[in-house]
């Protein structure tokens, strides 16, 4: 079993048995770096959970929320303002469906979602809608927490996915001709390279964070073998202690079996002297 494949399944579990299932996956990952990844793989909030189970139950749900996404970025980068209006109820009509999908998950799994959970669902597809990198994120299925877009920049995907580095790009529109039968082959190439372009930002994006994602499990490592130091360090003092209470107390003992040999030589003269006094 490779990374990919032990993420997949383990954010695809059930939630209740998310640190079995962790324990188990890693064991069964061939590499040990890896393995030693999964370990470290943190359990996700119900509402990222529910959001994970949804891309698996309805793919098809998510994908039109990249198309729809990639549509609406286009339109902000060109700066048509009425061409977004005019979408805006479909994006409401979306994020309708998608809550949902995710309430209808939660009656499935008998997972309740929380009284913030609606919110953190929308949330999380509003910044999938604004920014490629969310996008990627909600996609993959790999959810530790919601999502949060402030209105500008790129979304902050700090410890919100499990791993950046397998993030899946899914085709805003499966790869088809514009949606425009009207459009001129000029506006068509042009509809293309802007697609393109998306699609290298997007992957830009990904891989940034893939990189900004790897200082994470450094810092853990760097973390935990600092503590592990602590906690050598820790355990020498009390051995060390021991060793002197150990000497102390041998050094205790020694000194009362001189003063015993002592008395028991001592004891011993005063009998050979006896015997050596008795005229009989």
């Amino acid at each position: 079993m490779d990374l990919d494949e032990a993420v997949t399944e383990l954010y695809g579990c059930e939630l209740a048995d998310f640190v079995p299932t962790r324990t188990r996956v890693a064991r069964l990952v061939a590499d040990t770096d890896e393995a030693a990844q999964v370990r470290r793989l943190r359990k996700p909030t119900v509402s990222a959970w529910l959001l994970n189970q949804l891309v698996r139950e309805d793919p098809g749900l998510i994908a039109d929320v990249q198309r729809l996404g990639s549509a609406m970025r286009s339109l902000q980068a060109k700066g048509d303002a009425r061409a977004l209006r005019e979408l805006r109820q479909e994006r409401e009509e979306l994020l309708t469906r998608v809550v949902a999908g995710v309430e209808g998950v939660a009656r499935e799994r008998e997972r309740p979602l929380p009284a913030s959970g609606v919110d953190e669902v929308s949330a999380t597809v509003i910044a999938a809608l604004a920014d490629a990198g969310s996008a990627a994120a909600l996609a993959s299925g790999m959810l530790v927490r919601s999502l949060s877009y402030s209105g500008f920049g790129e979304v902050d995907l700090d410890d919100a996915v499990a791993t950046r580095a397998h993030l899946r790009l899914v085709p805003a529109d499966g790869g088809g001709e514009s949606a425009d039968p009207c459009s001129s082959e000029a506006g068509s190439s042009e509809a293309a390279q802007d697609e393109r372009a998306q699609d290298e930002l997007a992957a830009a994006v990904v891989r940034l964070q893939t990189a900004e994602a790897d200082i994470v499990p450094a810092q853990e490592a760097l973390d935990e073998a600092q503590a592990e130091l602590a906690r050598a360090q820790e355990a020498l003092r009390v051995a060390r202690e021991r060793a002197d209470a150990a000497r102390a107390e041998l050094g205790r003992r020694r000194r009362t079996r001189d003063a015993q040999q002592q008395n028991v030589s001592a004891l011993r003269r005063a009998a050979l002297a006896r015997e050596g006094d008795d005229p009989s």
